[in-house]
């Protein structure tokens, strides 16, 4: 007898959809297609979509938990909302310092930052982080706190640790924060994450039973003896910065933002293959880009690069064994009119993330999200619906992007597929995910299946559901 039998599914098998069951038995799928057996328990799916398990690649379990948690600035549409979160939130008596993550001048139709002034009417000290993470306005409060100075209250990349006195949460908090952020993925039909995790959360995480699967990937300079486990994965290394915080390494931008040169980086690489641990760097510039393609071409491990945005026909031919790891979402700044725009050019919006020229070749690209938003389907949304063709990919190549290449980057090849044998990470959508491009953006799991067992379903959803005995 089986343990759980999904009837009546529009089931993404070997890269198409059919109509089938899924036949279940411990952690396993055993069975796909007309399934006559008996099962412990039965759902009839009504035609509803099932899916792999979403694998996100590049996710930061921590900082969307803290963004719930703190103080969310990523839906605020104009300048004036965001300073409005934060005069509410000083009114709360049991705030000490505000830290608000998500603002974005592009989504305000602006192009000049938060600035120090606008958050001077707060007595408290307070920390508003850029939606790339690359940068954050502090108020003068905040600076006094920690003994700085700055006139516009602006800091960029490497002098953002100077907020750590500030803002890093206790053991308490990170569990709460990531807590939180588990609930999400399984809203959203993520069963897998590479996470990006410092020395605190990775130590945390050691007394967790997360209700997902989490492949740990820890920064380079918070690395620790011990840190390496069955669910680890290498190390993140950063070559440059964000195209909103002018900081990513492209040419005609300041030098200074490249973070290393060739023989810097592959010193750094090396030192961590020698430990057998691969490296993920973060490369959004052309010349962050190509200092990472040259330093893996030899590499004894198989790395990934890290958003791998701005990149030419060239690059391309320089990829090699080297994992993409890029997100889709992204493109939501690609767009015509948008922040690439303004930053980089009209020359860059064909070029940037082609994802159906990286396809074309039979490169390795797998996405994740990198939590702006957090949401696959988001993602999957723009990769399918870019009006550029060398960045526009079928449904099912993204489908695929974000499931199978994820497994396989992750090295877990029991993961990301809907076959005999697989593990049974799966995630149920309704009937017509992916036939309404407009409405994929907004899509959330109504069932997700972990480890053969049912993790979570969306309460507003009724499914038919027998159980024998």
């Amino acid at each position: 007898m089986l343990d759980l039998l999904l009837r009546n599914g529009r089931v993404f098998h070997e890269g198409k959809f059919e109509e089938e069951d899924v036949g279940i038995k411990g952690n396993r799928i055993v069975k796909i297609g007309v399934i006559a057996e008996q099962a412990s328990k039965e759902v009839d799916l009504e035609g509803r979509t099932v899916l792999p398990g979403f694998i996100d690649s590049h996710a930061h379990m921590l900082h969307l938990g803290l963004q719930k948690l703190r103080l969310d600035l990523s839906e605020c549409k104009t300048r004036e909302e965001v300073i409005e979160k934060a005069r509410n939130r000083a009114n709360d008596p049991g705030t000490k310092v505000i830290v608000g993550y998500g603002w974005d001048e592009s989504a305000w139709g602006e192009t000049d930052y938060l600035r120090k002034d606008e958050l001077d009417f707060i007595e408290k000290p307070v920390v508003m982080y850029r939606r790339d993470g690359h940068m954050a306005t502090l108020n003068s409060a905040a600076l006094r706190k920690l003994g700085l100075e700055s006139r516009d209250g602006i800091l960029k990349e490497g002098d953002l640790d100077l907020l750590d006195a500030l803002v890093s949460p206790d053991p308490a908090e990170i569990t709460a924060a990531l807590e939180v952020a588990f609930n999400m993925a399984l809203r959203e039909g993520v069963t897998a994450v590479r996470d990006y995790v410092d020395r605190a959360t990775a130590l945390v995480y050691s007394s967790l039973n997360p209700p997902i699967r989490v492949y740990r990937s820890i920064y380079a300079d918070e690395y620790f003896e011990g840190f390496q486990g069955e669910s680890s994965w290498g190390v993140k290394a950063f070559l440059d910065g964000s195209i909103g915080a002018r900081t990513a390494a492209h040419e005609g931008w300041p030098d200074s933002n490249l973070k290393m040169d060739d023989a810097q980086f592959a010193k750094l690489a090396t030192s961590f293959w020698e430990r057998g641990m691969p490296v993920a760097v973060h490369a959004i510039g052309d010349r962050a880009i190509s200092v990472a393609l040259r330093v893996f071409q030899n590499a004894p491990l198989r790395n990934s690069v890290e958003h791998f945005e701005l990149v030419n026909d060239e690059m391309l031919d320089e990829v090699g064994n080297t994992f993409i790891s890029a997100q889709p979402n992204f493109l939501q700044w690609a767009l015509p009119g948008g922040l690439y725009e303004s930053r980089l050019g009209k020359g860059w919006l064909e070029q940037n993330n082609p994802f159906h020229e990286i396809l074309a070749r039979g490169l390795d690209l797998a996405f994740g999200s990198d939590c702006m938003p957090f949401g696959p389907s988001y993602g999957i949304y723009y990769a399918v619906s870019s009006p550029y063709s060398r960045q526009r990919i079928t449904l099912e190549q993204a489908i695929e992007c974000y499931t199978k290449a994820g497994a396989k980057l992750l090295g877990a090849p029991l993961l990301g597929t809907i076959r005999e044998g697989s593990y049974a990470d799966i995630a149920v959508f309704g009937a017509d995910y992916g036939r309404n491009v407009e409405g994929l953006r907004s899509e959330k799991s109504q069932m997700t299946i972990v480890n053969g067992r049912i993790a979570y379903v969306r309460s507003a959803d009724r499914f038919l559901v027998n159980e024998s005995g």
